[in-house]
């Protein structure tokens, strides 16, 4: 269960990072607050370097601080929100996501994040 506990992180992980480079295609700074207000070029690249401190957390976070656990619970809960405000935005005129790619990254990231709840709240530990 363990390996299936870490797994499921890890797949969660490689889903919402995969989706943020889609997003890339999909100009997804013109639907967040803050960035939709800016430039194009300047909102573009602040969506890209906000990435940088994101990711250096999100991985010292899951694979070095000593509450790994307590970050991956954190974070799954945080693929599951990003998926609910994936379908609270599917209507807005500036969305552009689609599936198969969509409907594979966003909410496969979330159903992984679901599953490494469900094995952590059962008590598997890493």
């Amino acid at each position: 269960m363990k390996h299936a506990l870490n797994l499921s992180l890890i797949v969660a992980v490689s889903l919402l990072s995969v989706h943020e480079m889609d997003a890339m295609t999909h100009a997804e700074w013109r639907l967040l607050p803050v960035l939709s207000g800016m430039n194009e070029d300047a909102a573009r690249d602040m969506f890209v370097f906000l990435h940088v401190p994101l990711y250096i957390g999100l991985f010292w976070a899951l694979f070095v601080a000593s509450w790994k656990q307590l970050a991956g619970r954190i974070f799954s809960f945080a693929v599951i929100a990003h998926a609910t405000a994936h379908f609270l935005l599917s209507g807005h005129d500036l969305y552009t996501f689609a599936a198969p790619i969509e409907t594979i990254t966003v909410y496969g990231a979330a159903l992984a994040g679901l599953i490494y709840l469900g094995l952590s709240f059962k008590g598997v530990s890493e």
